[in-house]
């Protein structure tokens, strides 16, 4: 216990705080033991061997026959039932799931203790005990499919959600999932999106819960996304690849302009873009200490893309990339287990178009940007029916931003030219983010019988400590506005120019929560999970202003019933409340040290530049609220699920969403006008969401496995935005619009029709009514090449889009414009949408030879949208007008709804290649 309690000091000692529950990657193996007389067998001796690592542990049997092996280490495990008079029998390959409860019962036979009996074991698609949704990509089933490079595409394989990475997870927004690897928190602090690439090849397995989620989490309303990276065996392992694309691989862009009829064919770029990775792993100790370790370098070259100046001007991207990983996992005892982790994934080189179409290369930005985490985790057993665990770790994303290309005569100042609306000379901005997330976290949980019951009760502490930290800052701190810019001399003609104040923002918070599950039996056939969970958050603005001070309890409870009795037809189903945690982003807002904000207006009179006003929007004029409730989203959901044999499932869920507290700022302004704020919790802000699952997976067994989801959902609402939107805003003045003056009267409304109106409410552009998702791999081996074959197909709905007018906020009292604008929708939001379904289908075909006992080398193909369809997914421009009333009109209406650019459309069809090596 000694050393026991050291290794627990030097990980909660490391860190100074902690945040969602960090699960361990363990399961939980249970059966019971019956004659074939159908009466149970206390006393069996049952012995649970890990195939991969080698160690076990021992369990007997009680008076009910009942054994119970919790947190082993996820894996493939060996059970060996032993009673004497009995024929013994071992049961292989039973797979432990993280989370999950595999069930191994079975019936001795009584006989000689002579003969064992060899069974197949199965893999756990239907726990009575953990009824949430939840899909799993394994690496036995992700390596066979055509698949983007990274855990963030995986998520995106999970039925109710839309997109990949930063993607809508039923109905919530694309900041609002949770991102773990390893089970630390790596979810962007400041923006709540995934803050962390990872090396692929050290991916184990990515799980994705989307409804029903245990109490252990929370402060996420969308997808539950946990990383588990790979673990060394007692076997040496590992592999090489040469992974490569080239441009003139891929189909040309057959795609025209749909209003002017252009077409969108690119030029094509002839260059072998490669990848180079390599893993191993393997023991140290056998049975005892073992390693895996991943390193992959990619360098990419993006084809020329141009500036649309006046003088276009080619440039091109490269990145390097050198992402490295490494885990160390221990067995210190029969009971005891412990690992450790780093990984970092720096990539260097991006240019990026902050300004949107800038005139020259000189106001283009290079980024530079990385993340590296550490983390452990001990998990123990004290003893049969007490079982310990204790996570910690530190996250940190970092972002480098600096101009790409020097401006002219040693200034990097950026130019807005009012003669064409470009920018030039200078970068959007100069600086940096850190954005690190310190964190670690303890649970115990503790097996008992009460009234003839089994209970698992668990109870966990969670803290954590973040910081946003950032400066933008334009180069040099300028801003020029010119009448005109000559971008061949730099030579320009004064307008104005801004002074910013600059200087770094560090805001932070904290949060602690608590939480306490009990799963439960209630009689044969029903199982029930009731838990509570309470958090605690506050943050400070950069000045130490508190800007956060919640304090919350979420209970939930789920339920399944088994109706069958045999524990493979579950009726299962939920209720709870979630609460989203407030982002860094939200405390930044109200920074005393704003960042491209606060300046001098300095104005041209001939001669020079002399100061005519200062411009203050910082924290001082508009204050925090920290009365605020955040924002909280109730849940429930039914379903029905089905286990057919040992590898196959089927289901069935209705899923129901609804949106509290939404969080918004008003904004009034005043006949001088001056804006002023205020944050509330938005009365008038609405969402919900109502989906129906339909899901189906065959795990990887008999040389074939297939996953495959339809969805339909509907989601609607007023409030799609983190915190703010244009609810509320200017509702004391009028709006008006002078290329429309259908709209109103005479082109004016009251803002308040314009921004809180019945039109503002329908359905977002993630609403997708239709979402179709299906993934299949088939192995054949052919003495000794190894053929294997996957597809990967998805059909979707199109996106939604409004019929919008840009309109001037009006001083109050008066027909003179304000510095404000609104948008005005003509009809119910989302009242238009692209028609059809955009799928697209991808194949991988993969030879490999058998070169000595498991070593393989081969060949792997992969392409993706292999019909290569282009259809139009996405419009730009969505400016309308009721009638051609005028010339602008008349231009809105030719446009409106009309794809111009490569990008809205689905990418040709593109090719993969690799070169593998696997030993």
């Amino acid at each position: 216990m000694t050393r026991l309690r050291g290794l627990l000091a030097v990980l909660f000692l490391s860190v100074s705080t902690l945040a969602h529950a960090q699960p361990a990657q363990t399961g939980t193996l249970s059966g019971v033991i019956k004659d074939s007389t159908g009466g149970v067998l206390p006393g069996v001796n049952v012995t649970a061997t890990s195939d991969e690592r080698g160690f076990s542990r021992t369990a007997v049997t009680d008076a009910n026959g009942k054994y119970l092996f919790p947190s082993l280490p996820a894996g493939s495990y060996s059970v060996t039932l032993t009673l004497s008079g009995f024929e013994s029998m071992r049961i292989s390959a039973n797979a432990v799931v993280s989370e999950r409860t595999t069930t191994v019962s079975a019936t001795l036979k009584a006989g000689g203790l002579s003969e064992t009996i060899e069974v197949a074991g199965e893999t756990p698609l239907v726990d009575m005990t953990n009824t949430s949704a939840t899909t799993s990509v394994r690496k036995e089933e992700y390596e066979k499919i055509p698949l983007g490079r990274s855990y963030q595409t995986m998520l995106g394989r999970a039925p109710g959600v839309v997109g990949t990475g930063n993607a809508n997870s039923s109905g919530a927004l694309s900041s609002n999932n949770l991102f773990l690897m390893d089970g630390i928190d790596t979810t962007d602090p400041t923006t709540g999106t995934f803050g962390s690439n990872l090396n692929y090849e050290a991916i184990d397995t990515v799980s994705v819960s989307t409804n029903g989620v245990s109490a252990e989490y929370g402060r996420a309303l969308g997808a539950v996304v946990n990383v588990v990276t790979k673990s060394g065996t007692n076997k040496f392992s590992g592999s090489a690849k040469y992974i490569a694309t080239n441009d003139e691989w891929a189909a040309q862009n057959k795609t025209k302009s749909e209003t002017t009829g252009a077409s969108l064919s690119r030029v094509i770029f002839e260059k072998t873009n490669p990848v180079y990775s390599f893993t191993l792993g393997g023991p140290i100790m056998k049975d005892k200490v073992w390693f895996f370790g991943a390193y992959e370098n990619a360098k990419n070259t993006s084809p020329q893309r141009q500036t649309v100046g006046p003088i276009p001007e080619d440039y091109q991207q490269t990145t390097t990339s050198s992402w490295w990983n490494v885990r160390l996992t221990a067995q210190l005892s029969r009971n005891h287990q412990v690992w450790v982790k780093y990984f970092e994934s720096p990539t260097d080189g991006f240019v990026v178009d902050y300004w949107g179409a800038p005139g020259e290369r000189a106001a283009l930005t290079r980024q530079d940007q990385t993340a590296d985490n550490w983390a452990g985790q001990w998990t123990g057993v004290l003893r049969p029916n007490w079982t310990m665990e204790a996570s910690a770790g530190k996250y940190a994303s970092i972002l480098t931003v600096t101009t790409f290309q020097e401006g002219r005569g040693g200034s990097n100042a950026p130019h807005f030219s009012l003669a064409d609306s470009k920018y030039y000379n200078g970068a959007t901005f100069d600086g940096f983010t850190n954005r690190p997330r310190k964190q670690g976290n303890i649970a115990t949980t503790y097996f008992t019988t009460l009234g003839g019951n089994s209970h698992s009760f668990k109870f966990g502490i969670d803290y954590q400590t973040v910081e946003s930290g950032a400066e933008f800052k334009y180069p040099e701190g300028k801003l020029y506005l010119d009448t005109a810019y000559n971008q061949s001399t730099g030579a320009f003609v004064p307008q104005s120019r801004r002074d910013y104040e600059t200087g770094a923002s560090v805001s932070d918070g904290k949060t602690t929560a608590v939480y306490l599950r009990d799963k439960f039996e209630m009689g044969k056939r029903l199982f029930v999970e009731a838990g509570v969970r309470y958090e605690k958050q506050t943050g400070d603005s950069d000045l130490g202003t508190g800007t956060v001070d919640t304090s919350t309890f979420s209970p939930r409870l789920s339920a399944s019933f088994d109706l069958s009795g045999d524990g493979k037809n579950l009726l299962v189903g939920n209720i709870g409340r979630f609460y989203q945690g407030i982002i860094q982003s939200f405390s930044d807002a109200f920074g005393g040290i704003p960042q491209q904000t606060n300046y001098k207006n300095m104005v041209w009179n001939g001669t020079t530049y002399v100061l005519q006003n200062e411009v203050k929007v910082g924290g001082a004029n508009f204050p925090p609220n920290t009365d605020l409730d955040p924002l909280y989203l109730d849940e429930a959901t039914i379903g029905v699920q089905r286990q057919f044999g040992g590898t196959m499932g089927a289901g069935v869920r209705y899923v129901h969403r609804s949106w509290g507290n939404l969080i918004d700022d008003t904004r009034t302004i005043d006949a001088a006008g001056n804006v002023a704020r205020k944050v509330v919790n938005y009365e008038g802000a609405e969402r919900s969401y109502d989906g129906v699952q339909f899901t189906f997976e065959r795990r990887f067994s008999n040389n074939w496995s297939t996953q495959a989801s339809y969805t339909w959902s509907k989601t609607r609402g007023n409030h799609f935005g983190d915190t703010f939107t244009s609810l509320g805003d200017y509702t004391n003045t009028n709006c008006r619009t002078t290329v429309d003056t259908s709209v109103g009267t005479n082109g004016v409304l009251p803002c308040s029709e314009v921004q809180d109106g019945a039109n503002k409410y329908g359905a977002p552009a993630y609403d997708r009514p239709h979402n179709f998702k299906f993934s299949a791999s088939y192995l054949k081996k052919v003495g000794k090449v190894n053929l294997v074959g996957g597809v990967l197909a998805d059909a979707i709905s199109k996106t939604t889009f409004s019929k919008t007018r840009t309109m001037n906020v009006l001083l109050p009292g008066t027909t003179l414009n304000a510095s404000p604008t609104a948008t005005y929708i003509y009809d119910e939001l989302g009242s238009e949408r692209i028609p059809g379904l955009a799928w697209t289908a991808d194949l991988n075909f993969e030879a490999t030879v058998t070169i000595k006992n498991t070593r393989q080398a081969g060949l792997r193909a992969e392409v993706f949208n292999v019909t290569d369809r282009q259809e139009k997914t996405a419009v730009n421009s969505t400016l309308y007008c009721n009638s051609a009333s005028s010339a602008t009109c008349t231009a809105n209406l030719n446009t409106f709804g009309k794809a111009t650019a490569r990008g809205s459309f689905q990418a040709p069809r593109s090719l993969r290649l690799t070169a593998v090596l696997r030993f």
